[in-house]
Order: structure tokens, then sequence, then C-alpha cells
């Protein structure tokens, strides 16, 4: 049986999901991340390695009949990064025809059967990302932690972290993360809270996973949880919306004349129901008519369907219209 192989693979986690011509996905694995936005590549590469390693123990395929690899990565938006992307899959697959794209690029093929509308990711880093009927894509976001990442789990984990140190100088008031986080890091103190926070140089994804105390502090009233939220709700809508204009303002319609769907990813939007709340109101303010769902399939499955595309399968072009490149 011949087959592709498509990766998804973010900051915290990656995902396998190997498809046959019929985009039947017949085996799927999981992993550590493998985006070099949050990791080193030495620790891309052992962590890619690793997942192929258990796709093909628990597949026992044979990797002569693998068509093609799409690799859907986050920090794949350049040249050099997907060059070095290519060259840590080649290690492992020899001459299999690889495809490295934007992490977006996945996530949008396989989270709009139509492959019209957008995509907002909220996880270790955030972007959106979309394409309007006539097949422009346009982008906003993913600048990656230093020059961005508004609204991810990364910019809200931050957030805590200086909340709980603002209130322990007692420039601000009692916020229940505190004890959340002491609670989630086995601190007893903010001593030794600091102590944990620095001493082990914590990765982007350790403190991007932080983001979901906010969550639950949030449902619990916490006022440092509900500004937080509703902040990271205004930096999504924002990256939505700036999307959406490029891509549909350019047609001559008005914003609230459409109905443009917009599929929400990325593991700390897809887990925080506060956050979606929040940000279909703000959305509600900057661009009416953008309606938030959830992806018809994970960006694996897209990147599957990217890779038969890739190699001219015309069964998978059905599925999908999205051109490769950066969104």
């Amino acid at each position: 049986m011949d087959y592709v192989i498509g990766i998804d693979g973010g900051g915290t986690k990656t995902h396998l999901a190997a498809a046959d011509r019929k985009m039947n996905i017949f085996c799927q694995v999981y992993g550590a991340g493998s985006g070099l936005t949050s990791l080193p590549a030495e620790q891309v590469r052992a962590n890619l390695h690793q997942l192929l390693d258990c796709f093909f123990l628990k597949s026992a395929l044979p990797l002569e009949r693998c068509r093609c690899i799409c690799l859907g990565s986050a920090g794949a938006g350049q040249e050099r990064a997907r060059q070095v992307l290519a060259g840590i899959l080649a290690e492992k697959t020899g001459k299999v025809p690889l495809l490295v794209t934007p992490d977006g690029i996945g996530a949008l093929a396989g989270g709009l059967e139509g492959g019209t509308g957008l995509l907002v990711i909220s996880g270790t880093g955030s972007i959106c990302c979309g394409r309007n009927a006539r097949g422009k894509t346009a982008r906003a976001g993913g600048w990656g932690h230093l020059m961005g990442d508004e609204g991810s789990g990364y910019d809200v984990g931050c957030k805590i972290l200086r909340h709980v140190a603002r209130a322990a100088d007692g420039r601000d008031r009692f916020t229940l993360l505190t004890q959340l986080l002491q609670e989630h890091l086995g601190a007893s103190d903010i001593y030794s809270l600091t102590d944990r926070i620095y001493s082990k140089k914590n990765e982007k994804s350790e403190i991007a996973s932080l983001a979901i105390l906010c969550d639950t502090a949030y449902s619990r009233g916490d006022w440092a949880a509900q500004k937080i939220m509703r902040e990271a709700a205004a930096a999504l809508a924002e990256l939505v919306a700036a999307t959406a204009k490029q891509l549909w303002r350019s047609l001559g319609n008005a914003p609230c004349q459409r109905s443009i769907p917009c599929v929400c990813a990325g593991s700390f939007l897809e887990k925080s129901a506060n956050l979606k709340k929040h940000l279909r109101q703000e959305l509600d303010i900057l661009y009416p008519g953008v309606s938030l769902h959830s992806p018809a399939h994970s960006a694996a499955w897209g990147c599957a369907a990217l890779a038969w595309e890739h190699v001219g399968q015309k069964t998978a072009k059905q599925h999908i219209g999205i051109k490769i490149g950066r969104c």
C-alpha cells in the first residue's frame, strides 16, 4: 500500500498521521514538540527521529512505500528553518520526497473542508492565516515570542508569572494564580517558586503550559485571570481581523456582508472555553460576520493531504485548494 505521512509540528507536541490514497488515516502517533522557534535544533532532531521510529514500529510499513512526507512546523516560514527541518527528516527517510511548510498551512488545509476561510492558532505561539475564494492567502502574527505571539499560551504564561510577582510585592492585590502556580510547580512559597522558574532554564513550551492555570482561575472568579483572558482574546481578535481585512476587503465586500468561517486551533484555544467566549465577543466588535468553528480535520490530516497534492495525487486535490507556500 502506498501512503503519505503528515506531521503537525507544534512547540509543545507533534502529531503524525499516515494516510492512504483516499485520505483515510490508518496510523497516528504523538510525540514531543518540534518547532524551531521553541526548541534547539538538536532537540527537534531527537523528537522527530523518535516520532518516526515510533511510527514505523507501530505501523510495520516499509519506508519505500511512502510517497511523501509533509511537515507543517512552527517557525518554518523562513527558508533556513525549512532547510534545517528537511535535513532532519532526510536523515531518517532518505530519498522520500519532503515538503516543509509553516504550521498554519497544514492546519488551514485540515481545518477548513472547503479551503476558504480563516484559521487562528493559540498554542505555544499564535498566528492567524486564511484563504479567500480567489485563492489569495494572507497571515497576521506568527512572529515568535520576541516580536509577537500575543494571545498565545506562552504570552499568557508570562503574564501569569508577572501578576504573581506584582501581588508578592504588594503592587497588586491577591490573585488565586499564586496558589495555583505554587501547587502546579510544587513550590511552598514565592521564593521557592522563583527558584523553580529560573533554575531549570524553562523552555517556551513549559511556560506556555502554565496558561491553562489562567482558565482555572478565571472560572473561579479571579480578577487577574479575567484580565489576562480578556487581553489574550483581544490580541487574537486583532490577528483575525487583520487577516480578514487583507482577504475580503480586497474583494470589495464589507465585513458585515459576509459569513466567514474561522477555525480555532492550538492547545490553549482548543482547551479554553473562556478564551473562545471572549474571542467571539471581541470579533463581534472588530469584524462582525466571522463565525468560530472547530477544525473539520486535524492539522496532521491537512499535512497528509498536502503531501498527496505535492506528488500529484488527484484524490487529495478535491479536499483542499490551498497553494503551497507562506500564508
